[in-house]
């Protein structure tokens, strides 16, 4: 057994006119894409959580709603495991405006056909294309793993 810890990591669901939020952040040269959100404080709940960091990362604040997917990001060698748990939300109030912070590289709504063009880490991109299809029926969607 190693000495591996697990770290949450809560992400949005945000759909728009028939298209999904996604942010993009910038490693070395490597840009990819996932769902708003960010690490859970301990103490903090899912829901306070996921509020702060879109707060934090777009400046909006949101409703957070029902479960949509929760999968594993284990890395081969086990060095690193991210629980992700995405939650469908809404959009209350607050103009979109991407944050300063270093990771942080762009921002934008897509469709089901953009979404097929990205890369999107954890890889979910079927997950989030039947998700813009209208399914909802997903929760526990096993271990999903993407070399950056």
């Amino acid at each position: 057994m190693s000495n591996l810890s697990i770290r949450i990591r809560v992400a949005a669901l945000l759909i728009e006119d028939g298209k999904i939020l996604l942010i993009a952040h910038k490693k070395d040269k490597t840009v990819y894409w996932l769902l708003p959100g960010g690490g859970v404080n301990p103490g903090e709940s899912l829901e306070e959580a996921l509020k702060r960091e879109l707060k934090e990362e777009l400046d909006i604040y949101i409703t957070v709603n029902d479960v949509a997917l929760i999968c594993d990001s284990i890395a081969p060698d086990e060095s690193k495991h991210i629980v992700n748990i995405c939650f469908f939300c809404t959009h209350n109030t607050g103009n979109y405006f991407l944050n300063n912070e270093q990771r942080l590289y762009d921002f934008n709504f897509f469709n089901v056909d953009e979404v097929a063009n990205l890369q999107i880490v954890p890889p979910i991109k079927t997950e989030l294309e039947n998700i813009l299809h209208g399914y909802k029926n997903y929760i526990y969607h096993g271990k999903k793993w993407v070399k950056q």
